[in-house]
């Protein structure tokens, strides 16, 4: 859920720290090893744009959705229709 806000900009830039904090107290205490590969990439978002989540929270409606998401290779608009109607059994990935 922090995650799906930060990414439409509706989250508290206290979470930020937060959620880095709770997948430190994750890593290396669970038996699982899962857990650690959990953890590790929401550190990495943190550490690595830590800035854009920042400017995203100040200013959501800045964001360029079609500069910083996936073309396909002609340029066109994305679009995995074709694929989900072949291999995706009636499901399909739909944004919060």
């Amino acid at each position: 859920d922090i995650l799906t806000r930060m990414e439409y900009g509706k989250a508290d830039k206290r979470e930020i720290p937060m959620l880095e904090e709770i997948s430190r107290q994750i890593e290396g205490h669970t038996i699982c090893a899962l857990g650690d590969a959990a953890a590790w990439p929401i550190q990495g978002l943190v550490r690595h744009f830590k800035d854009d989540i920042e400017k995203r929270i100040d200013d959501p409606e800045s964001f360029d959705h079609d500069a910083a998401f996936q073309s396909a290779w002609s340029g066109d608009p994305f679009d995995n229709q074709a694929w989900v109607d072949e291999h995706g059994d009636g499901k399909a990935y739909a944004s919060a």
